[in-house]
């Protein structure tokens, strides 16, 4: 190097340096370097969680219904051998009770008559005897054995008796009375030797034809019963009587319903032989005999014209009002009591009740009853309501129908305003095979075809309040009563467990979030490209379901709500495939995923969530296998959430 390169050279060196210095930015202040962290959060809140359908807490799984709670221990009722479910509901303590005045409303006014034989059985003046002063009756050449007849009068409109069916009226506490006896001419020692009163008409148990009321009179009488050597009465000569006929039986002449009929009674008797008579004497006999506290306990009878009755309580024999408590029968649902704690909007297809009427002492060709059946609840009500049956199979068995426009019932009211014929249901019961003494049970089926019955039972009555009243003998045939005459019903509803609509079940899993702290320090600068809530399942139910979820803190209260309206279909469970049933052939699995939210502000509040409460919107759209029957549900259908995760990702920028 020269000398002149060598003084030149530390001068350029130094301006350089002295340039790159000023280009640079140099720093000034804190002097700690800016750090950005990936963070991920991932942590399994829930592992494998199974839901059976129906159970209770001694059960493998949780059940969506738990069958031992008050509100469903008596509703489902699962068979052993398949699991199957029916839904089970009896109701049995309508209590109606007697109908005894259907006795009295179906023998109207009948009545049998007081009659006086006022018979002259020798004249002797007539007869052309001719002889001064007195002469014993033995010593003319008359016939002293002596009978008459005469004709109870039987009236009444209702009812029509034949003999040659031997139709009778069955007595109760009644008492056939003979009074009023004279004779001529008046005899120390009495007209008659022997008088015999006897009624052809009326027999006593065991009711045969030589089973007739006779009533001798005599010197010594064996006691008050039938105690003759034939059961004859025997009464002190010259003495009426007066007898109890309970349970006898009067078997009148009156074969037309509107025309009167008769019972005949007879006297017969001897004439004293040493009676002192003249010749102007007659010898005669005047008695009245009639029936006193007339009652009927039992008719059997050729006609009897169509009759009503009332089934429950109606005050003033008017209206029959509905709403009136001491007018209606009521009776509980049991199984429906709270059901809506649990479960909303539970609807069954299929769906059919059994009416059973048990009547006892009623032997007729029919009995048509005329019922309002009003379902309630806390906020709801309904009328089971008779529509034209469709089922053309069940023929002469199609006995649930509307009412029909006839003045033959009362009018139904509630509060005054009357019931239209539509709210309203006619069942009609065969007894043409019934018997006296036993109860006739008649089972009506109540079924979709000819009622609203779906629409009833789906409702959820917790309460049914029965008013009726019944037209017996529609056709004016035969017809046979008894007292006591009874008259009940009951419903009972057992149908398999098929869903025929959406309903809401509900449930809560622990779930703690608040690793979400991590993210929500307000000191660090975050950003969050994902926080999410993601589901796992396996449906083994018929039924698909939308979600909801609300997730809430450790005081129960609601921090936030996700698809509150079960409007979104990206959070949905799809159903099992059905089988030709409904019943679930074969699983379906799959996942759904909650974003949380996107800022810090969006994760604080949930940090704080205690537990999660789901609510399912159970449904049967897009169910597979091909099969369009309702779901059927069975005790053990399952369905399990495999895996509920909290998952987040993000970057956190600390420092500068």
């Amino acid at each position: 190097m020269s000398s002149s390169q060598a003084s030149w050279w530390p001068l350029t060196v130094a301006a350089l340096t002295f340039i790159t210095l000023v280009g640079c930015d140099v720093p000034t202040g804190d002097p700690s370097p800016s750090i950005n962290t990936d963070t991920e959060i991932s942590t399994p809140l829930v592992q494998e969680k199974t839901f059976t359908f129906l159970g209770g807490p001694n059960s493998e799984f949780d059940p969506l219904i738990d069958t031992t709670s008050s509100d469903f221990d008596s509703l489902f009722e699962v068979e052993s051998s398949n699991n199957d479910i029916s839904v089970v509901q009896e109701i049995d303590n309508f209590d109606i009770g007697n109908l005894n005045e259907a006795l009295d409303n179906a023998t109207g006014s009948l009545t049998f008559d007081q009659k006086t034989l006022d018979e002259t059985f020798i004249d002797l003046k007539k007869e052309g005897f001719t002889f001064a002063g007195e002469k014993q009756i033995e010593d003319l050449n008359v016939e002293l054995q002596v009978s008459a007849k005469a004709d109870i009068p039987v009236r009444g409109s209702r009812v029509a008796f034949r003999k040659s069916q031997n139709n009778y009226v069955e007595l109760g506490p009644t008492t056939i009375e003979v009074q009023n006896i004279t004779s001529s001419p008046t005899a120390p020692g009495g007209v008659f030797d022997s008088l015999r009163f006897t009624y052809p008409d009326i027999r006593i148990e065991p009711y045969g034809e030589d089973n007739q009321l006779v009533v001798d009179f005599v010197e010594n009488p064996c006691g008050s019963g039938p105690c003759g050597s034939n059961g004859e009465y025997e009464r002190d000569m010259g003495d009426g009587f007066r007898i109890d006929l309970k349970g006898a039986r009067i078997y009148p002449d009156k074969p037309n319903i509107d025309e009167n009929g008769t019972v005949t009674f007879k006297i017969g008797g001897q004439v004293n032989p040493d009676l002192m008579v003249k010749n102007d004497d007659k010898i005669s006999l005047r008695a009245s005999t009639s029936f006193d506290n007339f009652e009927i306990r039992e008719i059997d009878v050729d006609e009897a014209k169509p009759f009503t009755v009332a089934v429950t309580p109606n005050e003033n024999g008017g209206d029959i009002n509905v709403a009136n408590d001491n007018e209606v029968r009521t009776a509980a649902f049991d199984g429906f009591e709270g059901i809506t704690d649990r479960v909303d909007g539970l609807k069954l297809a299929d769906v059919s009740l059994t009416f059973q009427v048990e009547t006892a002492n009623l032997a007729s060709t029919d009995a048509q009853v005329y019922a309002a059946i009003q379902g309630t609840n806390e906020t709801n009500q309904i009328y089971l309501r008779g529509t034209e049956d469709q089922n053309m199979s069940r023929g002469a068995d199609r006995n649930v129908s509307p009412l029909p426009s006839s003045d033959a019932f009362a009018t139904f009211t509630e509060n005054g305003s009357p019931l239209p014929n539509d709210s309203l249901i006619k069942l009609g019961v065969g007894l043409g095979g019934a018997s006296l003494g036993e109860t006739e049970r008649t089972s009506l089926v109540v079924d979709g075809d000819n009622s609203n019955v779906a629409d009833f039972v789906n409702a959820l009555p917790t309460e049914v309040r029965l008013a009726g009243q019944a037209e017996i003998n529609t056709d004016g045939g035969n017809l046979r009563v008894r007292k006591p005459i009874a008259l009940d019903a009951n419903f009972s509803l057992d149908v398999p467990l098929r869903i025929r609509d959406r309903f809401v079940v509900r449930d809560t899993i622990d779930a703690d979030l608040s690793d979400l702290n991590d993210l929500t320090d307000p000191e660090e600068d975050v950003n969050i490209s994902t926080a999410e809530l993601q589901f796992s399942y396996t449906n083994g139910l018929p039924l698909g379901a939308d979600v909801k979820m609300t997730i809430v803190d450790d005081k129960g209260s609601a921090v936030r709500k996700f698809n509150d309206k079960f409007d979104n279909d990206s959070f949905r469970i799809e159903p099992a495939a059905k089988d030709e049933d409904g019943a679930a052939a074969a699983p379906s699995s799959g996942t759904f995923v909650f974003t949380l939210g996107s800022t810090q502000e969006d994760l604080r509040a949930l940090a704080e969530g205690d537990k999660i409460r789901l609510a399912f919107n159970m449904d049967q759209a897009g169910s597979g296998g091909g099969s369009e029957a309702a779901a059927r549900l069975r005790a053990d259908d399952q369905l399990t959430l495999n895996r509920v995760r909290l998952e987040a990702d993000a970057s956190i920028q600390t420092g500068n």
